[in-house]
């Protein structure tokens, strides 16, 4: 609307109920409508001489109300200049004073602090001249808001303290809302939370009471914080996905800048990123400054976590020159705090010091800060050996952070505290500090209810179990050190499969919000696979745009998902779990198996070694990187053999194989040979860590066998996982499930299922047209045995969708998390369905995953692109020692060792592998 037709519509429009049905849209709230209806009572009075002159001050009040409540601070203040002059030509006192008070609130928005430190001590003296006490107590709170934006928190605190009491003897309870709200913010930067909490509640309460939407949206995004600084992350979450479904206001922005920092403590990083870049434009169109300072803080943390240092110092040091800007002093030292965190991340560590130095003395009001510059200036000078004075800060750390109840910044301090007594030798104290630190990493995780999260948080803090274990280890506490790598290796899958199997239904409260989020994701995802199809179909020049969209739907997926999980789960699904003790897993493990299981420490490799009553730890097998050139050079070498043709003749068959050998020999020698294993063809169950996840471990070799010679080897994601699937009830005796996919490049895919349906009776076959994503979610829940022949696509960008091409789109592992199976044996007869992307806690996420996640008991997965004609024979022979009743494991290992006979490059017969549990025999 023009500046004609908004002035035409506000002098002539007779009708007040019709005056606010234009308004209310434009201004966002009947507080704003209510100011500009009081404007223009009072140009009126003035009689028919001041129509020309009034008209121009309205217009120009109204247009910047309308650009405040629309977040355009910047852009409205010339309208607001313009109002104010007009209105005080005409004598309208009370008016200019009025709209003084939206003038201070865009002033202090966009950093103008003088001006509008000028203009609220006018205004607030005006409004006293005129006897209006309480406008002059809403000045106040202005008045507070720009001590708290300065940093003066305890002038900020005392004005606040003094306008609360003045409207509460006037009773004006929208103001004491008001006052409550930005008492919150200013105890919380003090990190006085609870007084902080209580102003929050007090404040949403009133405003829920009175109808105050964008007061209720801003409270809202401050009461989020709060959670945030307890750990309480998932509630914060929650409660910000919530406000967020409101668009157009700078509260939905703040709102997603809170979310943006939620996401940073959780370690999902690119979400941090894209958040917190799309706000940094938007605040920065704005000329909201501080706003666009906190932006800037949180892009330039999340770049760190990231690794891109250079990136993070520019666009830290950019924030602090904001807050500078801004004449914030104490927000520009918490900058310097995490720049000298930048500079220990590079191994600068006397730099680190002297910026936490220069920092500590801009700190006085903000102890949480202090804390953890403390912390920072000792971690560098543990990295200098200098023990003692390390201690001491950290020391002063602690009696800074106690009682803040601030888990992230808790276990920072206790893990240094606890290396610290390390290297002073002082075990009882650095085994107690660690333990405290993990105790408060536990709770947090516990609560954080969705899988994305847990996945991502403990990313960042896997040291301090390390750190534990290598300590207990020194002490010889060998059961003890066990179960603590167990409590730090895919604990969110444990959690996922304790509560299938538990047959927990998803709790908390009900929400009528989520039936609309699910068909909002059925819509996207039927779209993405839509694009995915067309991404195979479409020449190379095309593919750009369909790769584009297809991206931004995956990121929308993972949105709608995690947020309809939140609202079904709610923080009553929060339940500790007993971790898995060496004892149990002793009773469980099947006799005469072994059970091995590898860990990686600030020391290197070691593996424990569990044999019935048996058990041993290993240490010092190497470092992850002698396994990594070995892993590289296998890969590169079986790729090699993959493509077959021109490089067959280059290398010839023979060499090739020798040379597959060669690395898979170095790998036995470092992962193998060193342990007190005595092979006799016993199931060896085995547990890898990070990635020792590639190595197939049937193939390693000791220069005359392989270890399929010698023994049945299965994998597991941790022992916990494997405790889980063997507790598993055996179900009533259930069907084969097959599904085929023919493509060009896997023809005997369609000849496989036919011929494995032959071995089975009553087996169910879905081939070619019929193998669809419906046949699938219908048939699958109901076989003993599913097995799936197709193309399948490994994902490392966005693993959870890794997927299996079915006839009329992609099956991803996603999807997976909403079925339940009861298949003993879930056979995956493709190309990298064993492949996952590690993540902290070495969680596995892929296929495999969302198929255990699903309820399968048994997963057999590839590791490599497999070749056709060697695969359908496998799968047959597999099939065949299965229908004889042979286990699951040892049906493999003969299917192996046949396959080897026609195929003897271990490429051919060794990508398969079992997971879950591997001793089952099946009922079909």
């Amino acid at each position: 609307m023009n500046r004609h037709e908004l002035l035409r519509r506000l002098m002539g429009e007779s009708d007040p109920v019709r005056r606010r049905a234009w308004l209310e849209p434009m201004a966002h709230g009947a507080e704003v409508t209510s100011l500009i209806e009081r404007l223009k009572a009072e140009v009126e009075r003035r009689g028919d001489g001041a129509y020309q002159a009034g008209e121009r001050a309205l217009e120009a009040a109204a247009c910047a109300l309308g650009l405040t409540a629309c977040g355009r601070f910047a852009e409205a203040l010339p309208f607001y200049e313009e109002a104010s002059r007009g209105l005080e030509s005409l004598g309208c006192k009370e008016g200019a004073a009025r709209l003084g008070m939206r003038q201070i609130q865009a002033l202090v928005t966009t950093g103008e602090m003088a001006q509008a430190w000028a203009l609220a001590q006018q205004t607030r003296v005006l409004f006293m001249e005129l006897g209006l006490l309480r406008e002059a107590a809403l000045v106040d709170i202005h008045v507070g808001a720009i001590h708290y934006r300065l940093g003066r928190v305890r002038e900020a605190e005392a004005v606040l303290g003094s306008a609360l009491e003045q409207l509460e003897r006037l009773g004006d309870r929208v103001g004491q809302g008001k006052a409550h709200g930005n008492l919150a913010l200013v105890y919380e930067a003090q990190d006085r939370y609870r007084e902080a909490m209580n102003h929050c509640q007090q404040a949403l309460r009133i405003f829920r009471a009175h109808h105050q939407l964008e007061d209720f949206i801003g409270c809202s995004v401050n009461l989020a914080l709060l959670y945030r600084k307890e750990g309480r992350l998932n509630q914060a979450l929650d409660l910000l996905s919530r406000v967020r479904g409101i668009h157009g206001t700078p509260n939905a922005a703040r709102a997603q800048l809170a979310e943006a920092r939620v996401y940073l403590d959780l370690n999902l990083w690119a979400e941090a990123i894209l958040f917190s870049q799309e706000l940094v434009e938007f605040f920065a169109e704005r000329g909201m400054r501080m706003e666009l300072a906190e932006a800037l803080v949180t892009l330039g943390s999340a770049q760190a976590k990231q690794g891109r240092l250079e990136e993070a110092h520019q666009t830290l040091e950019r924030a602090r020159s904001g807050w500078l800007a801004l004449n914030n002093a104490i927000q520009a030292a918490r900058v310097e705090v995490l720049l000298a965190s930048l500079y220990l991340q590079s191994g600068h560590n006397a730099q680190a010091v002297g910026l936490v130095e220069q920092a500590l003395e801009g700190l006085g009001g903000a102890p949480s800060a202090k804390a953890l510059g403390l912390s920072v200036m000792a971690e560098a000078l543990l990295r200098q050996g200098n023990h003692s004075k390390a201690r001491r800060r950290l020391e002063e750390a602690a009696s800074l952070a106690l009682g803040l109840g601030m888990p992230d910044l808790i276990v920072r301090i206790e893990h240094l505290r606890g290396r610290a007594a390390v290297l002073e030798n002082r075990v009882q104290a650095a085994e107690l500090h660690f333990k405290r630190a993990i105790e408060r990493l536990e709770k947090v995780r516990i609560h954080l209810g969705v899988d994305e999260f847990k996945l991502a948080y403990l990313g960042d803090k896997l040291e301090v179990y390390s750190d534990l274990i290598d300590l207990l280890l020194d002490q010889q506490r060998l059961h003890e050190a066990f179960e603590c790598v167990e409590r730090v290796k895919s604990r969110a899958l444990v959690d996922l499969l304790a509560q299938r199997g538990e047959g927990e239904p998803p709790q908390g409260r009900t929400d009528f919000g989520v039936e609309r989020l699910r068909q909002e994701l059925a819509g996207v995802r039927r779209e993405l696979n839509q694009h995915l199809v067309a991404l195979e179909a479409q020449g190379q020049g095309t593919r750009g745009h369909h790769r584009e969209k297809m991206v931004a739907l995956e990121q929308r997926i993972m949105r709608l998902t995690c947020e309809i999980k939140r609202r079904q789960l709610g923080a009553s699904t929060a339940k500790e779990r007993p971790n898995l003790r060496l004892l149990e897993l002793q009773k469980i493990l099947q006799p005469g198996a072994v059970l091995l299981e590898y860990h990686h420490t600030r020391r290197g490799l070691m593996a424990f070694v569990v044999e019935g009553p048996r058990a041993e730890v290993v240490c010092n097998l190497g470092s992850l990187e002698q396994v990594q050139r070995h892993v590289e050079q296998l890969e590169f070498f079986l790729s090699r053999v993959a493509q077959g043709g021109i490089l067959l003749e280059v290398y010839g068959e023979e060499t090739l194989k020798r040379l597959v050998d060669e690395q898979l020999q170095a790998l036995y020698h470092l992962l193998i040979e060193p342990l007190p294993l005595r092979f006799f063809g016993q199931p060896l169950v085995v547990v890898p860590h990070g990635l020792l996840h590639a190595v197939p471990f049937a193939a390693l070799f000791d220069g005359e066998r392989y270890l399929l010679d010698r023994a049945e080897v299965s994998f597991t994601p941790s022992a916990a996982v494997y405790a889980l699937c063997r507790k598993r009830q055996r179900l009533e005796a259930g069907s084969l499930v097959a599904f085929g996919v023919s493509l060009e490049h896997i023809p005997q895919t369609l000849e496989e299922v036919e011929q494995i349906g032959r071995i089975f009776q009553n087996a169910h076959i879905f081939m070619g047209e019929r193998a669809t994503l419906e046949n699938f979610f219908t048939a699958a829940p109901q076989a003993g045995v599913l097995h799936i022949a197709t193309h399948g696509a490994f994902r490392p960008d966005n693993p959870m969708f890794s997927g299996l091409r079915l006839a009329d789109g992609w099956l991803a592992a996603r999807d997976l998390y909403n079925l339940h199976l009861r298949a003993e044996l879930v056979v995956l007869s493709a190309c990298e369905t064993g492949l996952a992307k590690q993540v902290g806690g070495d969680e596995l996420v892929g296929l495999a995953r969302g198929f255990l996640c699903a309820g399968a008991t048994s997963l057999i997965t590839s590791l490599w692109p497999v070749r056709d004609d060697a695969t359908a024979q496998f799968m047959v022979t597999l099939y065949t020692h299965l229908r004889a009743g042979k286990p699951i494991a040892t049906a493999l290992r003969e299917a192996q060792l046949a396959t080897r006979t026609a195929f003897p490059n271990p490429y051919f017969w060794s990508a398969f592998a079992v997971t879950g549990d591997p001793h089952r025999t099946l009922r079909l």
